[in-house]
């Protein structure tokens, strides 16, 4: 009786060894709240890298991704909430380029809508179409917290800590993509964001606009989209929008608001076609109607002294 009280107490004690070990897994599992390193990291950097140097004009085509790879890689080996913006300094160094004038795109909160309204560089050049950009977007990368090799469970965000791998890697590529821009900067806002079109703390707020070069910029042309069927938070004027105008106003740039610009409206109706938001029968009927009239104010101011012209020489 006393050996089944003991073993008992033995399978009893190992069950608790066990489900103390589930725990500490799960939690080793939890340790940050962004998603783990990106599958085939290495490979998928290289193949953006070596397809995007063929966008680049012939003398800035000469970019050596591998060298470009370890100068990123470094921070594969440090602490995962280590890593600083200065951290990517040599990385950034090595892949930088010229943007074109008045091609640049700044947003907040429609990542995808830019992206798809870019098409890869042909209609203007957000900071993911850059060679520096592009290697990383979509992508996540940090290395485990107390081990060598990469972490592919999970990987540190902002609300884990401040310099983690890839916050500190957008940080650094957004301030070199301000100071390469120039001309007119065009600058996309969600205005259904229920948190407001322009975040006043966030990354065009804190690590784009303070490094824009002025002699170098001529305007701001600010988009508020707002999502096909979605609400209609904020607007030109209004909110958060109105914060970055009058930032803009002191900081001594001129600047325009258009709300829904229509080339990026009628993208976003691709996908909605049938919703009344991108209803332009109205529109174009109302186009129609003005034409036959315009033809006929027309038709009638060159008829009538053509007329008169012909009484006249009948006369003579």
């Amino acid at each position: 009786m006393a050996a089944w009280r003991c073993l008992r107490s033995l399978l009893l004690l190992l069950l608790l060894l066990l489900l103390l070990l589930l725990l500490l897994a799960a939690g080793v599992d939890a340790r940050w709240s962004g998603e783990g390193t990106s599958p085939h990291l290495q490979t998928i950097f290289l193949g953006r890298c070596s397809e995007y140097s063929k966008l680049l004009s012939p003398e800035q085509r000469v970019k050596n991704c591998t060298a470009i790879w370890e100068a990123f890689s470094v921070v594969l080996d440090k602490d995962p909430c280590s890593v600083l913006p200065s951290d990517y300094d040599l990385f950034i160094n090595l892949s930088r380029h010229s943007i074109p004038r008045d091609k640049s795109l700044f947003w907040e909160n429609n990542h995808l809508l830019v992206t798809s309204y870019s098409e890869n560089t042909r209609r203007i050049t957000p900071l993911c179409d850059v060679l520096y950009g592009r290697v990383g977007d979509f992508l996540s990368w940090c290395r485990q917290k107390n081990a060598s090799g990469l972490d592919y469970q999970s990987c540190p965000t902002s609300d884990d800590c401040e310099n983690n791998p890839v916050d500190s890697f957008w940080k650094r590529a957004s301030i070199q993509y301000s100071m390469d821009s120039s001309g007119v900067i065009f600058v996309m806002l969600n205005g259904s964001d229920p948190n407001g079109a322009y975040p006043v703390r966030g990354f065009f707020a804190d690590y784009e606009i303070p490094y824009f070069q002025k002699d170098k910029i001529t305007r701001f042309e600010i988009w508020v989209m707002h999502e096909i069927g979605g609400p209609k938070v904020e607007s030109c004027g209004e909110g958060s929008v109105k914060i970055l105008e009058e930032r803009l106003k002191e900081m001594g740039f001129q600047y325009s608001c258009i709300n829904d610009y229509l080339p990026v409206k009628l993208l976003q109706c691709v996908d909605h076609s049938t919703h009344p938001d991108c209803a332009l029968n109205s529109a174009a009927a109302s186009t129609q109607r003005e034409i036959p009239s315009l033809y006929e104010e027309l038709s009638a101011s060159l008829i009538i002294p053509f007329l008169v012209t012909l009484a006249s020489d009948a006369q003579i």
